[in-house]
């Protein structure tokens, strides 16, 4: 399979669509790979996104400008591309 025309929505992607829990582990990964710590630098990883929080003056929040992703023509304007992957309105069978 080529690498598909973007974007692509639910209904185009069938059985081809991707494993998303292996993006749970990327940022993980790029530490490690960054610091190059062993395997099992998960320790070290949260220990220093902990102390990146607290540099940041413990804000645990999102930043930037504020906008409600719930609104379809607001998404559909500052995010097009996931928009058109994933519709607010529930596909329909």
């Amino acid at each position: 399979m080529g690498i598909p025309n973007w974007p692509l929505t639910r209904e185009l992607w069938n059985d081809d669509w991707p494993e998303w829990e292996s993006l749970d582990y990327v940022a993980m990964e790029a530490y490690g790979l960054l610091t190059r710590a062993d395997d099992g630098c998960s320790d070290a990883f949260y220990e220093a996104v902990e102390a990146e929080q607290g540099a940041a003056g413990g804000n645990r929040g999102p930043r930037g400008e504020q906008w409600d992703v719930r609104c379809e023509d607001e998404s559909k304007r500052k995010l097009p591309r996931l928009s058109a992957m994933f519709p607010l309105q529930p596909l329909v069978r």
